[in-house]
């Protein structure tokens, strides 16, 4: 369980910053790879020779499947980061962000002990 392993070793409040840092490079990722997309389709004229041509397709084959992948990354990681963080508030005092692991998918409440199913 890779969130479990990293939100014990440096704290709920410190990954969820850097997965939600995390996700946006890779939003920004995908946003250039679709500029990129657009450049090449822009360069590329029938007219032009043939190895001109598959050199520029290549291009927008690359660029989508990085843009898609990016996109795609973005996604996947704020659904799993805003998952966990809707679920991390002690429901017995209302605390948000201070506990610690206890197993792979419970947290256990620095502030009043209590425990609850953080990842399902």
């Amino acid at each position: 369980m890779e969130p479990a392993d990293s939100i014990q070793r440096i704290g709920f409040r410190r990954w969820y910053e850097r997965q939600l840092i995390r996700g946006h490079v890779w939003f920004v990722a995908g946003f250039l790879g679709m500029f990129a997309v657009a450049a090449f389709v822009e360069q590329l004229r029938l007219g032009d020779p043939l190895l001109l041509q598959l050199a520029v397709t290549a291009g927008i084959v690359a660029a989508g499947s990085l843009g898609g992948y990016g996109l795609l990354r973005y996604l996947t990681i704020m659904t799993t980061t805003l998952r966990i963080g809707e679920h991390a508030t002690c429901r017995a005092c209302g605390t948000y962000g201070r506990f610690s692991m206890v197993s792979p998918s419970r947290a256990h409440c620095r502030k009043c002990a209590n425990e609850w199913l953080l990842i399902d």
